[in-house]
């Protein structure tokens, strides 16, 4: 009994271990959010995602090319219901890239890009650690005047 007490509890100690729930190194953010009154659906790779009034985050998408589909859903009578595609792209999504699609009023989509600059091993891609990322910033002479 004391072994298979052992052994189960090892079992369970290395897949604890082993599940690790930190997303990828290089998985990406994908945040969509709408201002409009209309119901907006949106497709990417084929899944559908429902949006009434706000918007949703999707993380850990791996990177590569997906489509993404925004779609108007128009209602006309109690049982028709007519789509209406409002953007369609295929996007290249690179790893440490957060997507943000925002759709306005007017159901107009713009898409914004930005990538994380603290990847989470400490390598902020010397963002404001004053390594090279703005050269004329302490640009100084040795008597205090600047260079010119």
């Amino acid at each position: 009994m004391k072994r298979i007490f052992t052994l189960a509890a090892i079992l369970f100690s290395v897949t604890t271990f082993a599940a690790n729930g930190n997303p990828r190194p290089d998985d990406s953010k994908l945040a969509i959010r709408s201002s409009s009154d209309a119901f907006i659906q949106v497709f990417i790779d084929g899944k559908q995602y429902n949006i009434n009034r706000n918007g949703f985050v999707i993380d850990n998408i791996r990177s590569g090319r997906h489509r993404i589909e925004v779609y108007k859903i128009d209602n006309y009578g109690m049982f028709r219901k007519r789509p209406q595609r409002v953007y369609s792209n295929v996007m290249v999504v690179k790893p440490w890239e957060s997507l943000n699609i925002g759709i306005d009023r007017r159901e107009r989509v713009w898409v914004d890009t930005r990538f994380d600059h603290n990847d989470r091993r400490r390598n902020a891609r010397d963002y404001g650690q004053g390594r090279d990322y703005r050269p004329d910033y302490n640009d100084r002479d040795r008597d205090g005047r600047y260079y010119k």
